[in-house]
């Protein structure tokens, strides 16, 4: 159930997305995307069109916030659950299994001769 939730959140993202881009903006940035913005203004008339695309992206975005509390209301772990760090019960090093760092050495005072 929790797959089928996640596959509706991924569709509905999509369909948001594409009716984001599609609603003309001042700039008219829908032309460069194929004109469908234009071709559904065409359709159906512009403010009509406005009117409609306005809905759906509130409609969607809408249906993906219910979504998202579902999904983390039931399909997520509880508060009551505690989960442990990844390091329990791993085995604590101890001082001589380190490796030690290696000591430097000073450079040596010889004078370069050719």
């Amino acid at each position: 159930m929790f797959t089928v939730t996640v596959l509706l959140m991924v569709l509905i993202s999509i369909m948001l997305i594409l009716a984001v881009l599609i609603q003309p903006g001042r700039g008219e940035l829908s032309s460069s995307f194929g004109g469908i913005g234009g071709q559904f203004g065409s359709l159906f008339g512009m403010r009509r069109t406005m009117d409609f695309l306005t809905k759906l992206t509130i409609g969607l975005g809408t249906a993906l916030f219910i979504l998202s509390i579902i999904a983390n209301k039931f399909f997520l772990g509880t508060a009551q659950e505690t989960r442990e760090p990844v390091t329990v019960g791993a085995p604590v090093p101890s001082p001589q299994s380190l490796p030690s760092p290696p000591i430097p050495t000073p450079p040596s005072q010889t004078p370069n001769t050719p």
